[in-house]
C-alpha cells in the first residue's frame, strides 16, 4: 500500500523534469533550465502573421491574401523544448502548466504597447469530443490566467459549430478548407461587453502553422463588428 501512495504520488509530483528529466523543485512539472531554454521568436518575422521571412516586413502569403486578423504574436518557436512542454500540457493531461505559460504570455503583452488599450481576451474554442477527451481546453486555460495576470476580462466569445477532423495530421491547403464554417460568435455575450470591445480584442491559442484557425475564428468577430483581432500564441511554427 505505501509503495502505491508513492507511485501515485510520484506520478501527480514528479521528482524529474518530464522533458530533459532533471531535478525539479517541489510540484514542478518542467525544470528552470528547460524553461530557460526556450527559443524566443525573433524580428525576422511577418508582422501580420508572424511566420518567419527572410527579408521585409510582410510575407508573400499575406501580401496576397491579406488575414482577417489584424496580427498574431508569439512568444517562442514551435521547436524543442517549447514543442516538449506543449505537447506535455495538451496531450499529457499537464493543465497545472497553464500559470507558467500564462506567465510567457504576460511577458509578451507587457512588451507591446499597441495591445495596453484592450479590456477582453477570449480564446479558439474547441470541438466538443475533444474537450470532452482531454477534460480541459488548453487555449481557454492560457487565456484565463494570462488575463488575470494583466487585469483583464476573460469572455467566452466563440463556439465551435461544426466538429472537424483535427487539423494537425492535414496538409496546408486542407487546413485552410478544414475549418470554414467552423465557429460562430455568441451574440448575446458581445451585447453584454458594449464599450469593452472598442478597442478590439486579444484572441489566445497555444499553437498556429498556417494560421488558418485563428483567422477563421476572426473573421466571424469581424463579421459581427469588432472592428480589431489581435492574436496571442504562445508557439509559432518556424
Amino acid at each position: 500500500m505505501h509503495k502505491i501512495l508513492n507511485d501515485f504520488i510520484n506520478f501527480i509530483f514528479p521528482l524529474n523534469c518530464a522533458i530533459c528529466g532533471g531535478r525539479v523543485k517541489g510540484k514542478d512539472i518542467i525544470c528552470n533550465k528547460c524553461f530557460g531554454k526556450i527559443h524566443f521568436v525573433g524580428k525576422k518575422r511577418c508582422k501580420i502573421c508572424g511566420t518567419t521571412i527572410k527579408s521585409g516586413n510582410i510575407c508573400k502569403g499575406c501580401r496576397k491574401d491579406l488575414p482577417f486578423f489584424d496580427f498574431v504574436i508569439g512568444c517562442g518557436n514551435y521547436v524543442p523544448p517549447l514543442s516538449g512542454i506543449l505537447r506535455l500540457y495538451k496531450y499529457y493531461n499537464r493543465p497545472s502548466l497553464s500559470g507558467r505559460l500564462a506567465r510567457l504570455l504576460y511577458s509578451l503583452y507587457s512588451s507591446r504597447g499597441d495591445l495596453k488599450k484592450i479590456k477582453v481576451v477570449t480564446w479558439v474554442p474547441m470541438r466538443a469530443v475533444e474537450l470532452r477527451e482531454r477534460g480541459y481546453n488548453q487555449s481557454r486555460l492560457l487565456a484565463e490566467q494570462f488575463a488575470s495576470y494583466a487585469s483583464l476580462k476573460s469572455v467566452s466569445l466563440l463556439k465551435k459549430v461544426r466538429n472537424i477532423p483535427s487539423q494537425t495530421k492535414l496538409s496546408y491547403k486542407k487546413r485552410l478548407y478544414n475549418v470554414v464554417g467552423a465557429y460562430k460568435v455568441d451574440e448575446k455575450t458581445i451585447r453584454d461587453l458594449n464599450d469593452d470591445l472598442n478597442e478590439g480584442i486579444i484572441l489566445v491559442d497555444d499553437v498556429i502553422t498556417t494560421a488558418s484557425t485563428m483567422n477563421e475564428c476572426a473573421k466571424v468577430l469581424k463579421k459581427i463588428g469588432i472592428s480589431k483581432v489581435f492574436g496571442m500564441v504562445l508557439a509559432i511554427s518556424p
